[in-house]
């Protein structure tokens, strides 16, 4: 079988469950091979451990135009969706012979617009995977930028042609008429949390604390000369150049070359932007999870309330993680430790909807 997978870069949170469903998928049928378009860098699907597809590189989606990992740029976003949707009807014409060439079976699509013209224009089973469609968040920004009524109103004439919709929690807006609702999706780590650990030297009665901003590189230069428990080894990846010790902290690349489930699955606690993949590996892994919202966002409300439901969850508030005086919210996170982990994940159910509906 030879799926073309078409991912949005918009984050790393698009390609993290991506790359967990295609795992889940490869293990079903080990013969299946990948097509995956996307912005995303490739390295991304190498470190999951996926050895099975070919990379074409480009952008398939264009999401918001981000200015840093919270921060993003509305009147440029509108000029590139624009100029993104005018784009869609050449290049999937293109994209839809290369298909055909290629012998594809079906398409994903991740929440990529293009990528459901594309299936659809070579007569494909056409899959849409998501926890939210980029009508529903751009709704947000109609009071303050109108040309977004016009860009929904094609976005939603797109995102109905998919022949399957797949929804996943936490989700923003529920379709009645979609075809499954899956738990969160996460990617599974390939070490133990005690081989994590030896790989860093972790003296054995230190506490691990992960900052984890998402996709998009942070400068958190602002966190190493902060002060954190003695018994703590925080886990700082960033704009660093290489991997080096601050004390007690561990200061990592962006690509580190240290896989992040294994991370997230090592550590007694997280604190991060609360982003898709994050909060899918925190389920998965049961971590405490002190959580900061993008302000401005509307996806933000809805992960905010399904992570208060959570046992062991702490919001932070952006100004005090900007400052870094989080002595009080890292004693809490140990406080409230760790919770049974995700029983699910939903990187299998998804696995088996495709294989059911596409063959």
């Amino acid at each position: 079988m030879n799926i073309a997978y078409f991912i949005s870069s918009h984050g790393f949170g698009h390609a993290s469950r991506a790359s967990a469903i295609m795992e889940a998928l490869s293990a079903c049928d080990p013969q299946i091979h990948f097509d995956i378009f996307t912005g995303t860098p490739e390295w991304l699907f190498r470190d999951a451990g996926l050895t099975n597809f070919t990379y074409y590189p480009g952008a398939v989606d264009v999401g918001l135009v981000q200015l840093n990992p919270m921060d993003h740029d509305l009147p440029q976003s509108v000029i590139n969706i624009r100029n993104y949707l005018d784009s869609i009807p050449e290049r999937s014409d293109t994209l839809a012979a290369e298909l055909q060439s290629l012998k594809t079976d079906l398409v994903v699509c991740d929440i990529s617009p293009l990528g459901i013209i594309t299936g659809k224009k070579a007569g494909l089973p056409t899959f849409l995977f998501e926890n939210f469609t980029w009508d529903w968040l751009y709704e947000l920004y109609i009071p303050q930028c109108p040309e977004f009524q016009e860009l929904n109103n094609r976005l939603r004439e797109i995102f109905v042609q998919a022949d399957f919709r797949m929804q996943s929690e936490p989700l923003c807006d529920p379709d009645r008429e979609a075809d499954i609702l899956i738990p969160p999706v996460s990617r599974r780590p390939h070490h133990s949390a005690a081989e994590f650990r030896k790989s860093l030297a972790i003296p054995d009665d230190h506490r691990i604390g992960l900052i984890s901003m998402g996709g998009i590189p942070e400068n958190l230069d602002f966190a190493v000369e902060s002060s954190i428990p003695d018994n703590v080894t925080l886990l700082l990846p960033g704009t660093f150049e290489k991997t080096e010790r601050y004390g007690n902290k561990i200061l990592l690349p962006h690509h580190s070359g240290y896989y992040h489930p294994d991370m997230v699955h090592a550590a007694d606690f997280i604190i991060g932007k609360a982003g898709y993949s994050t909060i899918a590996e925190v389920c998965a892994a049961g971590a405490a999870y002190g959580f900061i919202s993008r302000e401005n966002f509307r996806e933000s409300d809805v992960t905010a309330d399904f992570l208060r439901k959570r046992p062991n969850t702490l919001e932070i508030a952006q100004s005090r993680f900007e400052a870094f005086t989080l002595d009080e919210e890292i004693g809490k996170l140990l406080e409230l430790g760790k919770t049974a982990p995700q029983p699910v994940n939903g990187s299998d159910i998804a696995a088996e909807f495709i294989l059911k509906k596409g063959n």
